[in-house]
């Protein structure tokens, strides 16, 4: 008897070593949890997203037009522009009564310049400029010599030299011409000793210096 209870007590064991495990069934509950705690977590995040879209700044589209547009961009000259004998809209229209054709257009009181071309019917850049010591009289000039870099008159490096007249000032004769003062990247300093040079950005001097040619019309306004 003892040995044949121990026989079978060890094929029983043998019997339950082969049968593979019983793998207990997850509750369906905390299935349903699981998932509640994911959609619920889902939620809150494109509640939040939603609120910080709302509160970003906006750009609007005109700005952002306007920002990618490049400042030597033309405009034409429309019937309600000062050069076509309308009031001025904004202080940097092409003043009235400037001339026509191409031309290099110089305001000494609104300190600033115009390059017109297309004939005449487009303003291809506008920008300020620092006048000289001794003012150029208002009247049509024409280009007469052109130079990369000199010194000028009051004894200061210049660089895209555009010479266009010469007149008797206070009884003095002066030289009047545009530039960029050499190493200076933005508007110079207004000069303090005599000088007729008009001065102005290098990138505005280069652009200037590569609009004309000697023989190019200057148009001094007030």
């Amino acid at each position: 008897m003892g040995t044949r209870g121990a026989g079978t007590r060890a094929a029983t064991s043998r019997r339950d070593a082969s049968r593979p495990p019983v793998r207990r069934k997850q509750s369906r509950g905390a299935t349903y949890s699981v998932v509640l705690m994911t959609v619920v977590a889902l939620f809150g995040v494109a509640v939040l997203a939603a609120q910080a879209a709302r509160a970003a700044p906006r750009v609007s589209d005109a700005a952002s037009k306007a920002g990618s547009k490049s400042a030597a961009q033309t405009s034409p000259i429309t019937s309600t522009s000062p050069a076509a004998g309308g009031s001025a809209v904004n202080p940097n229209a092409l003043p009235a009564n400037s001339g026509s054709g191409n031309r290099v257009v110089y305001s000494e009181n609104g300190q600033r310049i115009w390059l017109v071309g297309g004939g005449g019917a487009t303003v291809e850049r506008t920008f300020q400029v620092v006048p000289g010591t001794v003012a150029a009289p208002t009247g049509t000039y024409s280009v007469t010599r052109k130079e990369p870099g000199a010194t000028g008159s009051d004894g200061t490096p210049v660089q895209y030299v555009v010479l266009f007249g010469q007149r008797v000032v206070s009884g003095e004769s002066t030289t009047f011409g545009f530039d960029a003062v050499a190493d200076v990247t933005g508007l110079p300093p207004k000069p303090t000793s005599r000088t007729g040079g008009v001065r102005m950005a290098q990138l505005d001097a280069q652009a200037l210096f590569n609009f004309v040619s000697v023989g190019s019309n200057i148009t001094v306004v007030n």
